[in-house]
């Protein structure tokens, strides 16, 4: 749309060019379903009027050929056709274009002023298109045609015209794209990891090697995931995040390690070293990774492909670990060790810092000064209770506090972000930017569809068959209670305060009966744009009605299928066909939601059913099914004809998607949706895709961080030989459990949904599960193997602990939380959550790790750590 001094309205020659200019490019874009784009310069987007004989009449808004640009006069009647064709048409009016008031306010369809061009004027058009799934596989290039498209518009019209885009598969694309733009935020944060690491481990040998083994585990994880043919899209790029955080811990731990052999009394040579720093951290590296691979394996049961998919990468990955990272950084230390490392003590022993840092917190858990962490983890646990309200829980949740569906907008970009401003205008503009669907399908014990009676003898005996000229019309779509009881549903959905806008076969129905009905000589009356069933029918006898039989009252379904044979007969092919089957017994209802709040569109889907089952008796409604169903198949609707004529003709990736070669022949592909044993009615659409993201998070929120927790106490248990260690362990890692749920509700208290735990947000938990359990795993071993080495003096095994082992983790807890500082500058939000979650984390892992898991050990006292010694 655009708003300009020089003109009143979009009526203009090059404006309305514009437009058929960007309907065509964007038809001509790679997976593009042109037949089902709906604009102006669609062709089954037509005028829609009677002929001077009475009968209908379409045509085109737009000449093919564009408006007249040379010629005043033919210019003017092509546009003053357009105006009447476009303004005056109550389903496509609301949907395709945008009237203004004064104040800048949208105008409503009829409003008072609607065709007033001085109180509401044509201000802009929207192009509402339909792409396939196999964009999804050709995302970059995709998304790049269509910036380049907006910005050759941009580039002609200038500050003339302003143009918006959104929708699914742009948001999707545009993540990648800007991931892709912002590789230079990814080399920074690699960077700061190798600066942190030259500094913490004193020189350019503990900063390189231990990347080395790291950066080699990256590759070899993204070298299977090419070799399989799975494409790193933007959530599955947490998977190197994974890696690098958990493996630069373990490459900290060796390496430190590594050093403290170096430096030993006995003042042994590098390969020595090496060969020890491995020997004592292979075993708590094996018992860590193996205990990270048993939560992976757990998330790989969660019903979303990539949670499957990052579940299996990452086990992968933490297996490459262990040979890349805890092996090759000491050996390659060994390999090229310092000039005189006899000499130089600094590059070996423990800093100033490192050795105060453990001395003040041997103090603190051994003395009274135990309070302060114990407070600080009371804290983030009462906090994180009345953010959550878990001691509120209700039938629905029980943490009230946490919302679990996804705004995928904010979920994909931050809110000041140029992506989520485009979707903010258009939400202005538009009546609706998510889509939601309805399929309709009429229930075989009332429309048994039979076959056409063949009468060559080729027909068994006794088959039941159709008779076009004795039995009446087949099809749900040719009986007028039904289409009453779709125009009572559309009209409920237009009522909802969350639902812009709905489009349905039967809105053509009702404009014919407009037209047909309306008293020859007089302008088309809204009073008939109904659907002509018996109630309709007999409330409106003085145009249904003949005056020489007033006894006689017309058959509604007659009148709704002659209806409907009048708008066969006078459109094109395939024209209807997003609204209705040929075989006039399936079609769908389209709407547009107005909004992206994960807690109204949650609510929007459940008044939606709770619609259908307050109306579940009413007439027609009982005749077909509504909806998806678990258990359903599914015809691929955009397949269109599935014949080898149409698929070799267009050539299209689109047309071979939906299609499938069945012996040389093509058919319609089918989907069946998995039988998950429930009854409630889904809905299709972006609406559709929210809600199922919606219903699988709210199970697996708790659900999958528990049985996480579960098996990594079980293995855990297993390795140590100790229920006691394993749940010791398991309980540090709940509370940081629940202290990201309390971060998480937090951020739905302010209503950040780039911040809420929603499906793509949760992954971050596992991360976040993993590196404690790693921390804990190391701590532990090191204080049973300084027990060991002091002959049970606790104090001098504590502090020897913290100042090695302690030290390991404390370095690498703040070179991580310094590479998530470019990762929380980019406008994807899902890099910023992630960077936000695990910040939170590591956080609570310093306090965990260095102070309550050894003040746990100190009070419990488990054998493997204290052996008989009470």
């Amino acid at each position: 749309g655009g708003a300009w001094e020089d003109s009143a309205d979009v009526y203009q020659p090059w404006f309305i060019n514009m437009v058929q200019k960007a309907h065509n490019d964007m038809v001509a874009l790679d997976h593009a379903r042109g037949n089902n784009f709906m604009d102006i310069a669609a062709q089954k987007i037509k005028y829609m009027g009677t002929s001077e004989d009475g009968g209908l009449k379409f045509e085109r808004l737009i000449p093919v050929a564009g408006i007249n640009a040379t010629d005043k006069q033919v210019s003017d009647k092509q546009l003053a056709h357009l105006k009447k064709g476009i303004e005056t048409n109550p389903v496509l009016a609301p949907m395709l274009m945008l009237k203004q008031a004064k104040d800048g306010t949208r105008c409503e369809f009829a409003q008072e002023g609607w065709y007033d061009d001085e109180v509401c004027k044509a201000k802009g058009f929207f192009i509402v298109g339909d792409y396939a799934d196999t964009v999804k596989t050709d995302y970059l290039p995709w998304v790049s045609s269509t910036i380049d498209l907006v910005n050759d518009i941009k580039a002609k019209h200038g500050d003339r015209v302003e143009v918006r885009i959104a929708g699914e598969p742009y948001f999707l694309a545009f993540m990648l794209y800007d991931l892709v733009q912002k590789w230079w935020l990814f080399v920074i944060s690699f960077l700061i990891v190798v600066g942190m690491l030259w500094y913490l481990n004193k020189g350019w040998r503990g900063s390189v090697f231990p990347l080395i083994g790291v950066v080699a585990t990256i590759i070899i994880t993204l070298g299977l995931m090419g070799f399989t043919a799975y494409k790193l899209t933007t959530m599955m790029v947490l998977t190197p995040m994974l890696l690098l955080a958990i493996g630069t811990g373990h490459a900290v731990q060796v390496v430190r390690r590594y050093q403290s052999e170096l430096h030993s009394d006995k003042r042994i040579n590098p390969l020595t070293a090496a060969e020890k720093a491995i020997a004592v951290t292979i075993i708590p590296a094996t018992l860590a990774i193996v205990t990270d691979m048993v939560g992976f394996f757990t998330l790989s049961f969660v019903d979303i492909s990539f949670y499957k998919a990052y579940a299996y990468f990452g086990m992968f990955g933490m297996m490459t670990i262990l040979i890349t990272t805890t092996t090759v950084a000491p050996i390659l230390m060994a390999m090229f060790p310092g000039k005189d490392t006899e000499r130089d003590a600094s590059m070996t022993e423990a800093s100033a810092f490192e050795k105060g840092m453990a001395k003040t917190l041997t103090s603190v858990i051994t003395g009274k000064m135990k309070i302060i962490p114990i407070a600080m983890i009371v804290a983030l646990v009462a906090w994180s209770t009345v953010q959550t309200k878990v001691l509120s829980p209700t039938a629905e949740s029980a943490m009230p506090g946490v919302e679990v569906g996804i705004n995928y907008s904010r979920a994909a970009f931050k809110y000041d972000s140029d992506a989520n401003i485009d979707l903010r205008r258009l939400g202005e503009v538009m009546p609706g930017v998510i889509s939601v669907n309805i399929p309709i399908k009429g229930k075989v014990e009332h429309f048994p569809m039979l076959p056409a009676c063949e009468y060559d003898g080729s027909q068994a005996p006794g088959t039941k068959c159709w008779d076009e000229d004795e039995d009446d019309p087949q099809g749900a779509f040719n009986h007028a209670e039904v289409m009453a009881a779709i125009e009572k549903t559309e009209d409920w959905m237009r009522s909802h305060p969350n639902i812009g806008f709905t489009g349905s076969y039967i809105q053509f129905l009702k404009i014919v009966n407009m037209l047909m009905m309306t008293p020859e000589g007089q302008e088309p009356n809204l009073k008939y744009f109904h659907v002509p069933n018996d109630k309709f029918i007999a409330a409106n006898m003085d145009v249904y009605g003949d005056v020489d039989d007033p006894e006689w009252v017309p058959n509604a379904n007659e009148i709704v299928t002659g209806f409907n044979g009048l708008l066969e007969a006078n459109t094109n092919a395939g024209d209807l066909d997003s609204f209705v089957a040929k075989s006039w017994n399936e079609g769908v209802i389209m709407g547009f939601v107005n909004t992206m709040d994960p807690v109204k569109t949650h609510q929007t889907v459940k008044d939606i059913q709770q619609f259908f089952i307050d109306n579940k008796d009413e007439p027609g409604f009982d005749l077909v099914t509504w909806g998806f169903k678990s258990g359903d198949v599914i015809t691929m609707p955009e397949a269109g004809v599935c014949s080898i004529e149409s698929v070799n003709e267009s050539n299209s990736p689109t047309k071979r998607q939906d299609c499938a070669n069945e012996n040389g022949d093509w058919v319609a592909k089918v989907v069946e949706i998995e039988d998950s044993g429930t009854t409630t009615m889904a809905v299709g659409g972006f609406l559709g895709a929210t809600e199922a993201t919606h219903d699988v998070a709210e199970v697996e929120y708790i659900k999958s961080p528990l049985i996480t927790a579960l098996a990594i106490f079980i293995v855990a248990a297993l390795i140590f030989g100790s229920p006691l260690v394993a749940a010791i362990l398991t309980s540090t890692l709940l509370v940081k459990l629940f202290g990201q749920y309390g971060l998480g509700a937090y951020y739905t208290s302010i209503e950040n949904w780039s911040g809420n735990l929603h499906f793509a947000t949760l992954v971050s938990l596992s991360i976040a599960m993993g590196l404690g359990v790693d921390y804990g795993i190391y701590m532990i071993s090191r204080l049973k193997e300084e027990m060991a080495a002091t002959g049970g003096q606790w104090v001098e095994s504590l502090q020897n602990t913290l100042e090695t082992t302690g030290a390991a983790v404390f370095a690498s807890i703040v070179v991580l939380l310094a590479s998530f500082i470019p990762l929380l500058m980019t406008q994807l939000a899902n890099t910023w959550a992630l960077g936000v979650f695990i910040s939170e984390a590591l956080i609570i892992d310093v306090v965990l790790a260095l102070t309550i898991i050894p003040l746990l050990v100190y009070i419990f006292k488990p054998k493997y750590v204290f052996g008989n010694k009470k």
